[in-house]
């Protein structure tokens, strides 16, 4: 990623309607002190960029989300997770750095799209794959 030759898109449902329809989370993340696996956004971190763009909004139950498509020009442990949260628009289900959810058992979050140099061929690769039936079905039942 560093070398800009692996790219990955990533899908996400956030809870409540984004008030903007793209932009650029600059926003440094480190380990949060006393925690193997959560991480916080501390100015003494390492640098850390998430690219978004809104695909559209929706509701359930009265209550709004936004479906947010997320590009990572760096690659953090939890990176998108922890941006969303820091935007004020957690991950639907995220019991890390949001809530969980009725809704779904898991995060939100799907990695959609991987794009990389083969490394023989040379050749520029581009794989998608369809989100995952229970992502699906939240957006097919608002």
């Amino acid at each position: 990623m560093k070398k800009n030759i692996f790219k990955k898109e990533y899908l996400a449902i956030l809870s409540g309607i984004l008030n903007k329809k793209n932009g650029i989370i600059n926003a440094p993340i480190s380990r949060k002190e006393n925690s193997i696996i959560e991480r916080e956004i501390n100015s003494s971190g390492d640098i850390a960029i998430t690219h978004f763009e809104l695909q559209k909004t929706f509701a359930i139950n009265s209550q709004n989300y936004s479906l947010v498509k997320f590009i990572l020009e760096t690659g953090r442990t939890h990176q998108i997770r922890l941006h969303s949260k820091y935007i004020g628009f957690p991950i639907l289900g995220d019991t890390l750095y949001g809530s969980a959810s009725e809704l779904i058992n898991r995060h939100a979050l799907h990695a959609f799209k991987v794009c990389f140099i083969h490394p023989i061929t040379k050749e520029y690769i581009t794989l998608e794959i369809d989100l995952p039936e229970d992502i699906k079905n939240l957006l097919k039942n608002k």
